[in-house]
């Protein structure tokens, strides 16, 4: 073989640019990327835990207690953008954060109104969920579980997400009427906040299913447990425990099963005429895992198959919303689209240089 010639590689490292030795300056900026979001979080959390008291909010008179509850509400806050955040990288970026946010806050502040409370009536008075679930029975207490518990919080996590596809809908019918600009813009604001595929259904559904897992959880489950305990610390301490025994796996609880049905209003929305069979599935099928988890107690009483069959229930419920981020990102129409215009505009590849004759492999 002949004598190795210098190339290009030399060259090019014998060329350093400024954002070579500044990378911060570089075309594509690091502080631009999404990865440093849960960074950022992260770093705010943290500094936020030692600076605690914090002056601001006060929850309760006993400053033990008031600092205790400022510690729930940074981490149910902190597990909630984690959780939002991953099954957005999923979905591939489907909705800006700040979309989500107003979601799941619409969600939290609706549970704290009147419309909640009728929504629950429905389903505990009008039909009588709560005298299923104290039945002897243990197949008439799950169906109390499905029926009060899952039919109806799934389908109150789902009211933003009607509300959305809707708006979407009435905004492209009216762009499409619109003329100039103004159709244009009706247009933009449609894809910007409608709901029109099932990557927008579970991102949202997501986002509402964790506003309702922090109003739940630190109005409802937090102080009963705390009214439980004797002193200050113990108060405090059995707080904490039930916030991440909640929270942690809320990826795969609350979350899961309304981002679950998200996926079916997704589907409703790009197929309209099977919407009065996506729909209802997509309800009962989210409101199925919900009952089996918080009715599993109605089937046994052995602490151990309670936690595995919570384990199990988990498990399948995430695995669950996975196959469904998979399959919409798979039938998604703007993935397409921009895989399409990638492709359409890709700049053709120079031909590779003829190879030299030292390079040329020897026959044998």
């Amino acid at each position: 073989m002949g004598e190795q010639q210098p190339g290009s590689i030399g060259e090019a490292r014998a060329t350093l640019s400024r954002s070579m030795i500044f990378p911060l300056l570089g075309g594509r900026s690091t502080l631009r990327q999404e990865h440093l979001l849960p960074i950022v979080t992260t770093v705010i959390v943290g500094v936020a835990l030692i600076a605690l008291p914090l002056p601001w909010p006060h929850f309760s008179k006993s400053a033990e207690i008031n600092e205790a509850w400022q510690v729930y509400l940074i981490l149910a806050l902190y597990i909630a953008v984690l959780v939002n955040y991953y099954i957005n990288g999923m979905c591939g970026r489907a909705r800006s954060g700040s979309l989500m946010a107003a979601v799941g806050l619409f969600t939290f502040v609706m549970l704290s109104t009147p419309y909640w409370r009728s929504w629950y009536e429905l389903f505990y008075g009008v039909l009588p969920a709560s005298h299923w679930q104290k039945s002897a029975n243990a197949v008439v207490q799950l169906a109390g579980w499905w029926f009060g518990t899952g039919l109806c919080e799934e389908g109150f996590k789902a009211w933003p997400l009607f509300g959305l596809a809707l708006l979407g809908a009435g905004l492209d019918r009216l762009s499409r009427r619109a003329k100039g600009r103004q159709s244009g813009r009706l247009a933009a604001i449609s894809k910007r906040i409608g709901l029109h595929e099932p990557l927008d259904g579970i991102v949202l559904g997501v986002a509402s299913g964790s506003g309702f897992f922090i109003s739940e959880t630190l109005f409802q489950y937090v102080p009963t447990a705390m009214k439980a305990a004797k002193y200050p610390g113990s108060e405090a301490f059995q707080g904490l425990v039930l916030l991440l025994g909640r929270g942690l796996p809320n990826i795969a609880e609350h979350s899961a099963w309304s981002g679950l049905f998200g996926y079916f209003i997704g589907l409703s929305v790009l197929y309209p005429r099977m919407a009065k069979f996506l729909l209802p599935l997509g309800w009962f099928s989210a409101a199925a895992l919900h009952a089996s988890w918080d009715g599993i107690d109605a089937v046994t009483n052995s602490g151990v198959l309670i936690i595995v069959s919570w384990i199990f229930i988990g498990v399948l419920s995430y695995g669950l919303l996975a196959g469904a981020i998979f399959k919409a990102r798979e039938i998604s129409p703007r993935l397409a689209f921009a895989a399409a215009a990638t492709a359409a505009y890709r700049p053709p590849t120079a031909p590779s240089p003829p190879l030299a004759a030292s390079e040329v492999p020897d026959g044998d």
